[in-house]
């Protein structure tokens, strides 16, 4: 992000996950401006990040405030014994930090973790806001739109897509309109470089990590009961011995390279991708805990037309419908699916 030149960012639901000292201590490394209203330190009361940040464009000043939604689900790690912040309600601190920054800023950019609706209603409550940039949200608005005097952004959320707008003022700093929209960033949008070179590398280190600690655990799982239990048999052990035809056609499928796909990219200890990039490991833990059985990589018979232990010869097993797709081909991580397009490439 500051290679990127990010004026400010604010303080989201993931961003505690090795517990708040860690996050503390990469602000303060990196110098990133992180601001929130309404995040406070557990021990000392105080906010837990600076309330805001003024910056100038063109002669321009803006104030850039952050909100979290109290009510967030803060993912940590199992080793982070106590959060170490209080999320307390935006409208206590937030009113006044707007009042504050109008008096030294020309405009009040806010940057919010509510979600779409309480972000709404805070524009419509709430005098002084004059932008918002949404997060949260998976749903995307390809336009800006206004509530109130608030004009908001909504981009979505994971990198998917991004929002380039242009403000424009007068000589006098009068504000006068803006223009732009969001767009994909698919494959047609080229990459900088240097920042995938970053990525690359980033990739590559969390991956050697996960590979580590899964070494580490072998010797204990070996003696503890399991924590997690596959229901799938694979398709080399059941289904090749009647459905060698189907099986032939699946081979040359994206279906069954999958797990390569993962390994190309350095993200084949992810437990977020493996639950679609495998077999039977839709409810796979996130914490890293489980790795797959060599027999169960790739989308295999079961993911789509169930596990053979449920084989049955009444015509009331194997059927494929556009649910059976969607529990991976979702709006997050395949925006793109339409059942009919995509059918034709994986049926026999």
């Amino acid at each position: 992000m500051m290679e990127m030149g990010c004026a400010a960012t604010t303080v989201g639901a993931f961003d505690f996950f090795r517990g708040s000292e860690y996050l503390k201590g990469l602000i303060t490394d990196y110098g990133l401006p992180v601001v929130s209203v309404n995040v406070y330190d557990e021990l000392t009361g105080d906010l837990f990040v600076e309330p805001y940040v003024i910056v100038e464009r063109a002669g321009v000043k803006f104030g850039i405030t952050g909100v979290i939604d109290p009510g967030a689900d803060i993912r940590t790690h199992n080793d982070v014994e106590q959060l170490g912040v209080i999320i307390g309600e935006p409208m206590e601190t937030l009113p006044a930090v707007l009042e504050e920054l109008h008096r030294k800023a020309d405009y009040v950019i806010l940057l919010s973790q509510l979600g779409l609706e309480q972000s709404k209603l805070l524009a419509e409550e709430l005098q002084g806001i004059d932008f918002m940039l949404m997060g949260v949200a998976a749903q995307y608005a390809a336009e800006a739109f206004e509530v109130g005097h608030t004009v908001v952004v909504q981009p979505g959320y994971k990198g998917q897509r991004m929002s380039d707008y242009r403000l424009q003022f007068s000589e006098e700093s009068a504000y006068l309109g803006y223009s732009g929209r969001a767009f994909d960033l698919g494959d047609k949008i080229p990459s900088d470089a240097s920042m995938a070179l970053l990525l690359k590398e980033h990739k590559i280190a969390i991956e050697e990590a996960n590979k580590l600690r899964a070494a580490a655990r072998k010797p204990a799982a070996q003696t503890a009961s399991p924590s997690y239990t596959e229901e799938c048999l694979g398709a080399e052990a059941t289904c090749a011995r009647c459905h060698q035809p189907q099986m032939d056609q699946w081979v040359g499928t994206a279906h069954a390279n999958a797990f390569a796909s993962l390994e190309r990219e350095d993200q084949s200890a992810n437990p977020e991708c493996l639950r679609c990039h495998t077999t039977c490991y839709l409810d796979i833990p996130l914490d890293g805990s489980v790795s797959v059985q060599n027999s169960l990589r790739n989308v295999q018979c079961e993911v789509c037309h169930g596990k053979a232990t449920d084989h049955a010869r009444d015509d009331s097993y194997g059927k494929v419908t556009v649910a059976t797709c969607l529990s991976c081909h979702d709006e997050k991580n395949s925006p793109d699916f339409d059942y009919a397009e995509y059918l034709p490439q994986i049926t026999h």
